[in-house]
């Protein structure tokens, strides 16, 4: 009892947020978020930018003079290039392993270096957290009989301006929210762009592998080799909004869009690979597990399943075109084709695939709906900022199968360009935050609500100072 009341007074929660070109706005709106954290006065953030992000010194300073006193400690750090050697791949992976060992030197240097009662989180510049989410992970991180073997993950909604985005983009962010739900925490495939857990396994770990970007696919593989078995995916039970792809023309919102795509598909070819090759690092259940799994994510559901049922329905429709041909075949082989009470059946039988698809894709926008009101009650947004109206809601379900078609294409493509050339199409290239930026696309009431509320930090912090 006394020890667990130490660990309680001692919690403190380190948290890394690794930047390279995104606007001050969107930036400062993540902190904002951490700054309004119940438990505030635990986190030690680090903010982690690259060595050639434009006017870094500058950036460092505002953010330094900002937020300097809104924290238990606030630091930021500058990534060298190839600090970790000739192999390492510009992007948030090995600026994620530069960031964290040089926060733990820090911690060592202060005397806060306690394994025993501090997390680790980490997070994007463009990630807004609900108030409470360190208290309940202090909570959850504090009474697990196995804290330091598990990785916890919020449930990730893409709602930020995701109403002023184009179908396409509206489509892959609802779904990948619901499939974060639905696959990646309940059957512990991997974490997603937010998430958190012990320094201690951190550093079992050894930190991040700065030769891979997929900083977090790639996490869940190297703390699986540390414990040398399956690695628990616990969900803390709150939002967290993260950005979707944007741009600030319909040009660059495609163009952003194809090539995150396209960058998240090679991430998770990259990542396979890392896990063929150090197969040998996990014991054979655990490995058997995972990879059956990754396979049937992100191979089946992700890249195969909508082209799948394409390849199905354009069959179909030209089976009076190629009527000779089956009937070639069917004498060849022996087998007679279909008679038309069978194709009947087909036919019913597809439709009713596409119809049970449409009913899950209503689901999904349920989803996305509860989450936007939840949302609101816990004022990560101001209210309304994420609505949709009923024709825009009705379009775009409409068009989440061509979009999943879309998405797939790319994820081909992508696969295409691995196999041909290897590792050098394998690198970071950072998601534009330009259409993210505080305001953008508000109402004049609802900028003002946010302006306000920045203000009114400013004025705290300063009170505090």
């Amino acid at each position: 009892m006394r020890l667990g009341r130490i660990l309680a007074d001692n919690l403190q929660h380190l948290v890394m947020m690794c930047g390279y070109k995104e606007p001050m706005e969107v930036i400062c709106q993540s902190i904002d978020s951490l700054a309004a954290q119940t438990a505030a006065h635990r986190l030690i953030v680090v903010i982690g930018l690259e060595e050639g992000t434009p006017d870094v010194a500058e950036k460092a300073a505002r953010l330094k003079e900002r937020y300097a006193r809104s924290f238990k400690r606030f630091h930021v750090t500058k990534h060298p290039k190839q600090w970790a050697g000739g192999r390492e791949i510009r992007g948030k992976c090995s600026n994620a392993n530069y960031t964290m060992r040089a926060a733990v030197t820090r911690l060592e240097e202060y005397g806060d270096l306690d394994l025993s009662c501090t997390t680790a989180t980490s997070c994007d510049t463009d990630s807004i957290f609900a108030p409470r989410y360190f208290e309940n992970l202090g909570y959850q991180f504090l009474t697990s009989p196995k804290a330091k073997e598990v990785v916890w993950q919020a449930p990730l909604y893409y709602n930020h301006f995701l109403n002023e985005r184009p179908f396409y983009v509206r489509a892959i962010g609802i779904m990948r929210a619901a499939y974060m739900l639905g696959f990646l925490i309940p059957f512990n495939i991997n974490t997603m762009s937010i998430f958190s857990f012990s320094l201690d396994l951190c550093i079992k770990g050894e930190f991040f592998h700065a030769h891979y970007q997929m900083d977090d696919i790639i996490y869940t593989l190297t703390c699986m080799q540390a414990l040398q078995k399956r690695v628990e995916i616990l969900m803390i039970p709150m939002p967290v909004i993260s950005g979707p792809t944007s741009g600030t023309s319909q040009w660059e919102e495609f163009s952003e869009w194809f090539r995150q795509s396209e960058r998240w598909t090679i991430g998770a070819c990259e990542v396979f690979h890392y896990f063929v090759v150090k197969r040998r690092r996990y014991n054979c259940s655990a490995a058997l597990s995972y990879g059956t799994w990754f396979v049937i994510y992100y191979g089946f559901i992700l890249c195969s399943l909508t082209l799948t049922g394409l390849a199905g329905f354009i069959n179909y429709a030209l089976i009076n075109a190629k009527h000779d041909t089956i009937d070639r075949m069917g004498q060849m082989t022996g087998q007679l084709p279909l008679d038309d009470a069978a194709n009947t059946g087909v036919m019913i039988a597809g439709f009713s695939s596409l119809a049970w698809t449409y009913l899950v894709f209503l689901i999904f926008f349920y989803l996305d709906h509860e989450g936007c009101k939840l949302i609101y009650h816990l004022k990560m947004k101001p209210q309304g900022a994420e609505d949709t109206s009923f024709c825009q809601n009705l379009k775009d379900w409409i068009l989440m199968w061509p979009s999943l078609v879309m998405y797939s294409m790319v994820s081909y493509w992508a696969i295409l360009k691995v196999a041909v050339y290897g590792k050098k199409v394998c690198g970071h290239d950072p998601s534009s935050k330009e259409g993210l930026k505080a305001g953008q696309g508000m109402t004049s009431e609802e900028s003002a609500e946010v302006s306000t509320a920045i203000d009114s930090a400013d004025i705290s912090e300063a009170g505090r100072a």
